[in-house]
């Protein structure tokens, strides 16, 4: 056998073998693309058995976004729990990451109150904290249907039970519900401190009037006469003037000796 001859069957094994290099190359990627398309049904199909309230498919998206590591097993477990009515705590019990299995069932319930079975305060907060994130203008929104100050400041409050400081609400992605939040902090701080100037540090419209009617207008004393400018208000009296009638008699005497503030003598 010549030389030549053994070159080209070098040569035809070489291309042999580099063809089947690039057909085995060509199934694994097909392969691949099979098992991702096949993973992508799986999860719709976790999306067809979800709750039908909130964007399911948002949920999901961001729940693989923050546990990339999230198996679809395990996101379908999660599911399967948050649509059951049995203890939350007890389906999770054992598992590892049991403190994950709690608050991913508590993401997508988008009930805050389940955050509490955490045992890892750590966890628990940044559990409460995500959700709050998630559901906080539809609750503000609901707290803005009370009419009574009182309830719409004590509902605004349970909305941000989980913060502490103004501060803390600079993470909420919405400006108006950062406000909310801001603003129900220096409303207590109003009220604990008795001082109004906290009042005007509230951007937002119905929590700045209810500070102002109800904290503010309680300290607040623009003529030093002794009666607040929201008795002022009550007796029709003129709060930037301490004798309103012009009759030598300071209003607040008038007001507690029983005479009229608003005539003479």
């Amino acid at each position: 056998m010549s030389n030549k001859t053994i070159k080209i069957i070098i040569l035809g094994i070489i291309i042999l073998f580099l063809l089947f290099v690039v057909i085995f190359i060509f199934k694994s990627k097909d392969k691949g693309i099979k098992n991702d398309q096949g993973g992508n049904g799986e999860l719709e199909n976790i999306v067809n058995k979800l709750p039908e309230s909130g964007n399911i498919a948002n949920i999901l998206d961001e729940l693989k976004n923050n546990h990339p590591e999230f198996s679809v097993s395990q996101l379908e477990f999660y599911f399967e729990i948050a649509k059951s009515d049995k203890e939350i705590k007890k389906q999770c019990e054992g598992r590892d990451g049991e403190n994950d299995c709690i608050a991913s069932v508590a993401f997508i319930k988008g009930e805050s109150a389940v955050c509490g079975e955490i045992e890892n305060s750590k966890i628990r907060i940044e559990c409460a904290n995500a959700i709050l994130q998630k559901v906080a203008a539809e609750k503000i929104d609901k707290c803005r249907l009370f009419d009574n100050d009182n309830d719409f400041t004590h509902c605004l409050r349970n909305v941000f039970v989980t913060y502490d400081k103004p501060e803390d609400c600079l993470n909420l992605e919405s400006e108006k519900t950062r406000q909310a939040c801001e603003g129900i902090f220096y409303y207590e701080m109003a009220f604990v401190q008795q001082n109004g100037e906290f009042c005007r540090k509230i951007i937002d419209e119905k929590l700045n009037r209810c500070c102002f009617e109800n904290v503010s207008g309680k300290f607040s004393d623009s003529d030093n006469d002794g009666l607040s400018d929201i008795d002022e208000v009550k007796f029709k009296t003129n709060p930037n003037n301490p004798d309103t009638d012009g009759d030598g008699f300071n209003d607040s005497d008038e007001v507690k000796n029983g005479f009229n503030p608003l005539g003479e003598g």
